[in-house]
């Protein structure tokens, strides 16, 4: 339909953009990386969507699409072929038919996930959040504006103490009592809650109309994908003359985001905006090209 249409134009070509220019990266530069260089086949099956196997200097494996980031969209694409199926079969209970589908996927791919790299990528907790996903629109489609305005001070406690935990459990992630915890639990239940809490706040008329801060929103996606390069870019170039720059170091962090941030932007600006407007024009339906906040 028009709506998957325009989420898949959103999504593939800076998706696709960046993938192609990293393969050339490590064609043209191969000592840049640490991992083992991808075969053309493996390019082709990163543009859609399905993870490669690379291994790492100690032997290690590492099952994601070339473009590493891109791993969370090999789920996303998954989930909207499941949803698709589920609208196929009955537009009424499209949803659960989806949910159905990914979780048969989920058990298939865990009974075969000892020999196939990409059974075992898809035999993780985190296609649980697919269900989280469906109850949070559930959750917050029942809230209504009256009743987000009496919860906005509750709400905003929990987007507080849910990012907090998230930072918390990302820089705790390699501690012993932590690396046992399902994903779906560690990192799921709270984004799951985030995000209500977030909509609550939304409803409430809490919604921020800072001009810059809609601006690096609406590029969000296109600094998920650039980063890999501003960061790495900046960690194994610049930081191998001046050791400062290191991301691992205060300075070198804070350089890299704000890089990666104005990158972002200057690309979405000059690219990705103009772009996306051109082909949800022709391709996206008669509904009007919203999906980005009109520049002030």
């Amino acid at each position: 339909g028009p709506i998957s249409r325009r989420r898949i134009l959103r999504i593939v070509p800076p998706y696709w953009f960046f993938t192609i220019l990293l393969f050339l990266v490590d064609v043209a530069f191969p000592q840049l990386f640490h991992t083992t260089h991808v075969s053309g086949m493996e390019f082709v099956k990163s543009l859609l969507f399905i993870p490669c196997t690379k291994i790492l200097p100690g032997g290690a494996k590492l099952v994601e699409p070339l473009l590493g980031v891109g791993w969370t969209l090999s789920f996303e694409m998954l989930f909207y072929i499941s949803l698709s199926a589920g609208l196929f079969i009955s537009r009424r209970r499209a949803v659960w038919i989806g949910a159905a589908i990914v979780l048969s996927v989920l058990l298939a791919s865990f009974l075969f996930a000892t020999s196939s790299d990409i059974a075992g990528f898809f035999a993780r907790s985190v296609m649980f959040e697919f269900i989280f996903g469906i109850l949070a629109y559930y959750f917050c489609k029942a809230v209504t504006p009256m009743t987000a305005r009496r919860f906005r001070i509750p709400a905003l406690a929990l987007c507080v103490a849910c990012a907090t935990s998230l930072i918390c459990f990302e820089g705790l992630l390699h501690q012993a009592n932590l690396v046992s915890l399902p994903r779906a639990l560690l990192f799921g239940l709270p984004s799951w809650l985030l995000v209500i809490g977030a909509t609550t706040l939304s409803k409430a008329g809490w919604d921020t109309n800072i001009a810059s801060i809609v601006l690096v929103g609406d590029a969000s996606y296109v600094l998920y994908l650039l980063q890999f390069f501003s960061l790495y870019g900046i960690d194994r170039i610049l930081a191998v003359r001046w050791s400062w720059l290191k991301i691992s170091t205060p300075i070198g962090a804070i350089v890299g985001i704000s890089a990666s941030i104005l990158a972002a932007v200057a690309f979405h600006l000059a690219a990705e905006r103009p772009t996306l407007n051109r082909l949800l024009r022709r391709f996206g339906g008669n509904r009007p090209a919203t999906e980005l906040a009109p520049v002030s």
